[in-house]
């Protein structure tokens, strides 16, 4: 679909305490699944990351703190509109979950709101997007200057919509803002079918010319 500026995503950065416990953490989340997928949440996306593990993979992405990246864990939901992502937060499920984290003290989590501006998250034909293999977050940092941000919005747009008709294994290319908070900076969200898929949008012409 494209991105409509009433959409809301919520973007996660989980720190586990112990690096052990990462996995539980994943499973307990994940656990969530049903919940979320109630089309009374609606909640549109939600995708658990984990930093790449094969050599010369980027580990870092938004998250720039010097901490070990190997045990993160990255979590975006993304909901119709603000008042969805309330309403969730305020859930009974939603509260015991996190009670009990609380209670268990496994990790620490960061959280950011993001509004989507331009792209996809999901095709207009398509109800599910499939499993992605790959996903990528950049987060790009504008120079002050009048207009240079939506300059910037309005390039990525106009690939956005090249990309949706043209790479049918690129998932998702959404480029999100956040005006009040962060007015300089702009996150790409980006879900690809497997490696391949990652490698073949890399070596496009149109890529190239973004670079």
């Amino acid at each position: 679909m494209t991105s409509e500026a009433k959409s809301i995503a919520l973007l996660v950065t989980i720190r586990p305490k112990k690096p052990e416990d990462k996995q539980k953490i994943l499973d307990s989340l994940s656990s969530l699944a049903p919940f979320f997928r109630r089309p009374s949440t609606q909640c549109t996306t939600r995708s658990l990351i984990t930093p790449a593990t094969r050599k010369g993979a980027i580990v870092r992405g938004v998250d720039t703190s010097p901490a070990d990246h190997s045990a993160q864990i990255g979590l975006i939901e993304i909901f119709t509109h603000p008042s969805a992502l309330t309403a969730v937060q305020s859930s009974p499920e939603y509260t015991e979950f996190f009670a009990q984290v609380e209670r268990e003290g496994l990790f620490t989590r960061e959280l950011t709101a993001w509004y989507p501006t331009a792209g996809f998250v999901a095709r207009r034909a398509q109800t599910e997007t499939g499993p992605a293999g790959v996903v990528m977050l950049a987060k790009f940092v504008c120079k002050d200057g009048e207009g240079v941000r939506d300059k910037l919005v309005d390039v990525l747009g106009t690939y956005c919509s090249w990309v949706e008709q043209n790479e049918p294994t690129t998932l998702t290319y959404s480029v999100m803002t956040r005006p009040k908070t962060a007015p300089n900076e702009v996150l790409l969200f980006e879900r690809y079918k497997d490696l391949a898929a990652l490698a073949a949008h890399g070596k496009t012409t149109q890529f190239r010319a973004m670079s």
